[in-house]
């Protein structure tokens, strides 16, 4: 009898994880939308097993075109992100989540204003 094995948690450091992350990283110039789609769901899950995100502030400092807004979104999280490269910003068309074009190095964010706050 073989022994049960249990399912890994999204976020756990396996080889599985690491393929999967990997492979959509093979198609970003391709397929941007499946990679950093992809890298997005895998940062919320990251995220998620520290901090409950439902009805969170999540500042994302090079947030870029939408994607994690997308995710934190889907995960029910409010979103901010800052992005200082304007094509970045509007790389899909138009500005992802309530995002705005400013330096991570000088943030317009009031103190203390966010639960989460990352740079990806």
């Amino acid at each position: 009898m073989s022994p049960t094995r249990t399912a890994e948690p999204a976020h756990a450091a396996t080889l599985s994880r690491s393929l999967r992350l990997f492979r959509a990283f093979l198609a970003e110039q391709t397929d941007p939308d499946r990679f950093y789609g992809e890298l997005a769901e895998d940062t919320v899950s990251q995220i998620s097993q520290w901090v409950h995100l439902e009805d969170r502030t999540v500042l994302d400092i090079g947030g870029g075109p939408g994607y994690f807004a997308d995710a934190f979104a889907a995960a029910g999280a409010r979103y901010a992100g800052v992005e200082p490269d304007a094509g970045e910003l509007t790389a899909r068309g138009v500005v992802g989540g309530d995002s705005v074009r400013a330096s991570g190095l000088a943030l317009p964010i009031a103190t203390a204003s966010v639960d989460v706050a990352l740079a990806s």
